[in-house]
């Protein structure tokens, strides 16, 4: 989602970030296979992708700590990129996904507020809704606002990243990973450490959240001093462990799941997001391990021109994709009788092409960085 200059671009990064594009369509491809309400099952293949490709958002996060910091730039000129980068394509795409047609009937949705069961017109309400939060129209910008939220801080912090010792670091890194424990402790305390009904902001509420992805990045980036084999064999081992654990908080969260379905025909979907959030201990995991994968792996020639191209446009692939893939999968899933998981990988694979194609076009355009970043 962060271009580099030219004479500073780090080939690994512009891999991750085409391989974090993709995953995130692919994942966004499995919506429509992941669960089956007539039948109360969930598809195997499409369960299997949400857990392997997991560490997408995360990995944007990382990425964009280690071109960002420390922030070489003054605030206003850090804040002016960032804008004419991030903010503006984000916004305008969002008023357009207002107005796309999709296969699916334009209702209201996104996070619970006092306007979800008003008579609003819903054109007028996912307008209105784009400062605030995403909507049904724009549900897939969720962790744009989470981004945004990291680049307002990241000025204020980075005098601190400049001067801190691995020491520091690492005490950062450990309060952060204590904190990805709190969810379960929360099942038997649901208020830990000061926190209570009139405040929210307990002990190591600063220490959490998802800036510890900011901090990880930082630090693998300069300090993983690990030989190539070294560093592909530990990232395969933290992405192996972590996906077994991930993957087996999944299926217990889908039985959880479908039990609450088959005793009060409630379809509470945030259940199953609690072993698989993204800041959930096996998450972090896999997400370091397939960071520190790639990190050490070299690339030239003509595989690292082509993934520089798709890098340098994988924001607007980001931006264009979803109203695609929903098309794309509803045409697919109605002419094919593949097995699930080859039409979700194709769903992918044709939709991250015509993105390109799209942005690849408007690319051409004037202030097209306005567009699409």
């Amino acid at each position: 989602m962060i271009q580099k200059l030219e004479k500073n671009r780090i080939a690994y990064l512009d891999v991750l970030r085409v391989l974090a594009t993709l995953m995130v369509i692919m994942v966004h491809a499995g919506d429509i296979f992941i669960y089956d309400a007539k039948t109360m099952r969930f598809g195997t293949e499409a369960t299997a992708f949400a857990v392997l490709l997991r560490s997408s958002v995360p990995l944007f996060i990382i990425m964009s700590s280690i071109l960002l910091l420390p922030i070489k730039t003054d605030i206003t000129t850090f804040f002016k990129r960032r804008f004419s980068r991030v903010v503006f394509p984000f916004l305008i795409w969002s008023v357009i996904y207002v107005f796309l047609p999709t296969p699916n009937e334009i209702v209201f949705g996104g996070p619970s507020n006092a306007f979800n069961d008003s008579e609003m017109n819903v054109y007028l309400y996912n307008l209105m809704m784009i400062p605030i939060n995403f909507t049904g129209s724009n549900i897939h910008f969720w962790f744009i606002y989470i981004i945004l939220g990291l680049y307002v801080f990241m000025p204020i912090f980075s005098p601190w990243i400049k001067t801190a010792t691995k020491k520091m670091l690492v005490f950062y890194l450990s309060l952060w990973g204590i904190t990805l424990f709190f969810p379960y402790l929360r099942l038997l305390f649901p208020q830990i450490q000061g926190e209570c009904d009139w405040n929210s902001f307990g002990m190591f509420y600063y220490f959490g959240g998802y800036f510890g992805y900011v901090i990880l990045g930082y630090f693998l980036h300069h300090y993983n001093q690990l030989s190539i084999k070294k560093s592909v064999l530990i990232g395969s081992l933290l992405f192996i462990v972590g996906t077994i654990i991930t993957y087996i908080g999944f299926i217990s969260d889908q039985n959880i799941f479908l039990d609450k379905v088959a005793n009060s025909n409630i379809e509470d979907w945030k259940i199953l997001e609690f072993n698989i959030s993204f800041l959930a201990p096996s998450v972090v995991i896999m997400t370091a391990g397939v960071f520190m994968i790639f990190q050490k792996i070299q690339f030239s020639g003509l595989i690292e021109r082509i993934f520089k191209e798709l890098s340098v446009l994988s924001y607007g692939i980001f931006l264009v994709h979803y109203t695609l893939v929903l098309w794309i999968g509803n045409y697919i899933k109605d002419i094919l009788t593949l097995n699930t998981g080859i039409e979700q990988f194709l769903i992918a694979v044709l939709t991250f092409f015509i993105a390109y194609c799209i942005i690849k076009i408007i690319s051409l355009m004037p202030k097209s960085k306005y567009i699409i970043g």
